[in-house]
Protein backbone atom coordinates (compact mmCIF):
# COMPACT_ATOMS: atom_id res chain seq x y z
CA UNK A 1 0.00 0.00 0.00
CA UNK A 2 1.73 3.21 -1.14
CA UNK A 3 1.42 6.70 0.34
CA UNK A 4 -1.00 7.88 -2.34
CA UNK A 5 -3.45 5.13 -1.51
CA UNK A 6 -3.15 5.85 2.22
CA UNK A 7 -3.80 9.54 1.55
CA UNK A 8 -6.89 8.72 -0.50
CA UNK A 9 -8.23 6.43 2.23
CA UNK A 10 -7.61 9.09 4.87
CA UNK A 11 -9.33 11.80 2.85
CA UNK A 12 -12.29 9.55 2.10
CA UNK A 13 -12.65 8.65 5.77
CA UNK A 14 -12.62 12.31 6.82
CA UNK A 15 -15.21 13.25 4.21
CA UNK A 16 -17.37 10.30 5.23
CA UNK A 17 -17.26 11.27 8.92
CA UNK A 18 -17.99 14.91 8.14
CA UNK A 19 -21.00 13.96 6.03
CA UNK A 20 -22.38 11.72 8.75
CA UNK A 21 -22.17 14.37 11.45
CA UNK A 22 -23.40 17.26 9.31
CA UNK A 23 -26.85 15.80 8.73
CA UNK A 24 -29.75 16.21 11.15
CA UNK A 25 -31.73 13.05 11.90
CA UNK A 26 -35.51 13.40 11.86
CA UNK A 27 -37.56 11.50 14.42
CA UNK A 28 -41.28 11.57 13.66
CA UNK A 29 -44.27 9.38 14.43
CA UNK A 30 -46.86 11.27 12.39
CA UNK A 31 -47.12 8.38 9.92
CA UNK A 32 -48.63 6.21 12.67
CA UNK A 33 -51.40 8.41 14.01
CA UNK A 34 -53.58 7.40 16.91
CA UNK A 35 -56.64 9.04 18.42
CA UNK A 36 -56.77 12.60 19.64
CA UNK A 37 -55.84 13.52 23.22
CA UNK A 38 -57.94 16.14 24.97
CA UNK A 39 -58.03 18.60 26.42
CA UNK A 40 -54.86 20.58 26.96
CA UNK A 41 -55.38 24.03 28.42
CA UNK A 42 -55.74 26.40 31.35
CA UNK A 43 -56.51 26.22 34.13
CA UNK A 44 -56.60 22.48 34.83
CA UNK A 45 -54.60 20.34 32.41
CA UNK A 46 -51.58 22.61 32.28
CA UNK A 47 -49.09 20.37 30.49
CA UNK A 48 -48.92 17.68 27.80
CA UNK A 49 -45.56 16.13 26.90
CA UNK A 50 -43.54 13.34 25.35
CA UNK A 51 -40.58 11.73 27.11
CA UNK A 52 -37.50 10.84 25.09
CA UNK A 53 -34.00 9.38 25.30
CA UNK A 54 -31.32 9.47 22.60
CA UNK A 55 -28.77 6.75 21.86
CA UNK A 56 -26.23 9.34 20.70
CA UNK A 57 -25.10 12.80 21.76
CA UNK A 58 -26.80 15.35 19.55
CA UNK A 59 -28.13 18.87 19.28
CA UNK A 60 -31.91 19.21 19.26
CA UNK A 61 -32.72 21.73 16.53
CA UNK A 62 -36.52 21.89 16.70
CA UNK A 63 -39.53 20.12 18.14
CA UNK A 64 -43.13 20.03 16.88
CA UNK A 65 -46.44 18.85 18.30
CA UNK A 66 -49.71 18.75 16.36
CA UNK A 67 -53.02 20.29 17.42
CA UNK A 68 -56.24 19.16 15.72
CA UNK A 69 -58.94 21.37 17.25
CA UNK A 70 -59.55 23.86 20.04
CA UNK A 71 -59.81 27.43 21.23
CA UNK A 72 -57.16 29.90 20.19
CA UNK A 73 -54.56 31.24 22.61
CA UNK A 74 -50.90 30.84 23.51
CA UNK A 75 -48.83 27.95 24.78
CA UNK A 76 -45.16 27.41 25.59
CA UNK A 77 -42.81 24.50 24.88
CA UNK A 78 -40.36 23.45 27.57
CA UNK A 79 -37.66 20.78 27.62
CA UNK A 80 -36.51 19.41 30.96
CA UNK A 81 -34.95 16.28 32.38
CA UNK A 82 -37.28 13.43 33.35
CA UNK A 83 -36.76 11.23 36.40
CA UNK A 84 -39.13 8.50 35.28
CA UNK A 85 -42.24 9.99 36.86
CA UNK A 86 -41.99 13.78 36.58
CA UNK A 87 -40.20 16.69 34.94
CA UNK A 88 -37.27 18.09 36.91
CA UNK A 89 -36.33 21.78 36.96
CA UNK A 90 -34.77 24.00 36.00
CA UNK A 91 -35.94 24.03 32.39
CA UNK A 92 -33.23 23.25 29.86
CA UNK A 93 -35.11 25.17 27.18
CA UNK A 94 -38.14 27.46 27.23
CA UNK A 95 -39.70 28.74 24.03
CA UNK A 96 -41.31 32.08 23.41
CA UNK A 97 -45.13 31.85 23.51
CA UNK A 98 -46.47 29.89 20.54
CA UNK A 99 -49.70 31.34 19.12
CA UNK A 100 -52.44 28.82 18.37
CA UNK A 101 -55.16 30.01 15.98
CA UNK A 102 -57.54 27.08 16.40
CA UNK A 103 -58.11 24.06 14.19
CA UNK A 104 -55.32 21.94 12.73
CA UNK A 105 -51.93 23.51 13.42
CA UNK A 106 -48.33 22.51 14.01
CA UNK A 107 -47.02 23.92 17.28
CA UNK A 108 -43.28 24.19 16.73
CA UNK A 109 -40.28 25.59 18.55
CA UNK A 110 -37.32 26.32 16.25
CA UNK A 111 -33.64 27.05 16.90
CA UNK A 112 -33.65 25.16 20.20
CA UNK A 113 -29.94 24.23 19.93
CA UNK A 114 -29.98 22.06 23.05
CA UNK A 115 -27.38 19.30 23.44
CA UNK A 116 -28.97 15.99 24.43
CA UNK A 117 -26.70 13.54 26.22
CA UNK A 118 -26.63 9.78 25.71
CA UNK A 119 -28.88 7.87 28.09
CA UNK A 120 -30.34 10.94 29.83
CA UNK A 121 -34.14 11.01 29.99
CA UNK A 122 -35.88 14.19 28.87
CA UNK A 123 -39.40 15.45 28.37
CA UNK A 124 -40.58 17.96 25.79
CA UNK A 125 -43.91 19.41 26.85
CA UNK A 126 -46.44 22.05 25.96
CA UNK A 127 -47.61 24.12 28.90
CA UNK A 128 -49.93 26.99 29.72
CA UNK A 129 -48.21 27.75 33.03
CA UNK A 130 -47.00 31.34 33.13
CA UNK A 131 -48.36 32.08 29.65
CA UNK A 132 -50.41 35.18 28.88
CA UNK A 133 -53.73 34.49 27.13
CA UNK A 134 -53.26 30.71 27.38
CA UNK A 135 -55.18 28.14 25.37
CA UNK A 136 -58.12 26.71 27.29
CA UNK A 137 -59.17 23.55 25.45
CA UNK A 138 -57.07 22.00 22.68
CA UNK A 139 -57.08 18.46 21.30
CA UNK A 140 -53.63 17.17 20.45
CA UNK A 141 -52.88 14.46 17.90
CA UNK A 142 -51.85 11.12 19.34
CA UNK A 143 -49.69 8.38 17.83
CA UNK A 144 -49.20 4.65 18.25
CA UNK A 145 -45.38 4.82 18.04
CA UNK A 146 -42.53 6.60 19.85
CA UNK A 147 -40.58 7.55 16.68
CA UNK A 148 -37.44 5.81 17.88
CA UNK A 149 -36.75 7.93 20.97
CA UNK A 150 -38.17 5.41 23.43
CA UNK A 151 -40.66 7.75 25.06
CA UNK A 152 -44.33 8.00 25.90
CA UNK A 153 -47.06 10.56 26.47
CA UNK A 154 -47.39 12.12 29.94
CA UNK A 155 -49.61 14.91 31.26
CA UNK A 156 -50.09 16.92 34.42
CA UNK A 157 -53.17 18.57 35.90
CA UNK A 158 -51.46 21.29 37.94
CA UNK A 159 -54.23 23.91 38.12
CA UNK A 160 -52.02 26.46 36.41
CA UNK A 161 -48.92 25.92 38.55
CA UNK A 162 -45.50 25.54 36.95
CA UNK A 163 -44.98 21.76 36.68
CA UNK A 164 -41.26 22.18 37.38
CA UNK A 165 -42.12 23.54 40.84
CA UNK A 166 -44.13 20.45 41.80
CA UNK A 167 -43.15 17.03 43.13
CA UNK A 168 -46.16 15.01 42.04
CA UNK A 169 -45.93 12.29 39.43
CA UNK A 170 -47.30 12.96 35.96
CA UNK A 171 -50.12 10.85 34.55
CA UNK A 172 -50.27 8.54 31.54
CA UNK A 173 -53.06 7.90 29.05
CA UNK A 174 -54.54 5.13 26.96
CA UNK A 175 -52.94 6.85 23.95
CA UNK A 176 -49.30 5.82 24.16
CA UNK A 177 -47.65 8.80 22.46
CA UNK A 178 -48.21 12.34 21.25
CA UNK A 179 -47.59 12.89 17.56
CA UNK A 180 -44.36 14.83 17.19
CA UNK A 181 -41.38 15.59 14.99
CA UNK A 182 -37.87 16.33 16.26
CA UNK A 183 -34.68 17.06 14.35
CA UNK A 184 -31.43 16.15 16.11
CA UNK A 185 -27.95 16.72 14.69
CA UNK A 186 -25.28 14.31 16.01
CA UNK A 187 -22.42 16.13 17.71
CA UNK A 188 -19.28 16.50 15.56
CA UNK A 189 -16.32 14.67 17.16
CA UNK A 190 -13.61 16.74 18.78
CA UNK A 191 -10.46 17.41 16.68
CA UNK A 192 -8.62 14.91 18.86
CA UNK A 193 -10.89 12.17 17.52
CA UNK A 194 -9.90 12.89 13.94
CA UNK A 195 -6.28 13.14 15.05
CA UNK A 196 -6.41 9.66 16.53
CA UNK A 197 -8.00 8.32 13.36
CA UNK A 198 -5.32 9.93 11.20
CA UNK A 199 -2.59 8.56 13.45
CA UNK A 200 -4.07 5.08 13.17
CA UNK A 201 -4.30 5.28 9.38
CA UNK A 202 -0.76 6.63 9.23
CA UNK A 203 0.49 3.70 11.28
CA UNK A 204 -1.28 1.29 8.94
CA UNK A 205 0.36 2.98 5.97
CA UNK A 206 3.79 2.88 7.62
CA UNK A 207 3.49 -0.82 8.42
CA UNK A 208 2.31 -1.52 4.87
CA UNK A 209 5.29 0.32 3.34
CA UNK A 210 7.69 -1.40 5.70
CA UNK A 211 6.29 -4.79 4.78
CA UNK A 212 6.53 -3.95 1.07
CA UNK A 213 10.21 -2.97 1.40
CA UNK A 214 11.12 -6.09 3.35
CA UNK A 215 9.51 -8.29 0.70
Amino acid sequence: MNSKIVAKITLSALIFCACIHAQAITFSNVALLGSGISSLGAPDTTSYGETLTTSFEGVLQDFSFYATAGNNGNVGLIIATWDGSKAIGPALYTSSPIAYSGGVQTLVANEINLTLLVGVKYIAFLTTAGIDNPISSVTMQGSTADAGLGGKFAYLNSDGANPLDLNGAWNHHSVSNMAYTANITPVVPEPETYGMMLAGLGLIGFMARRKAKSS
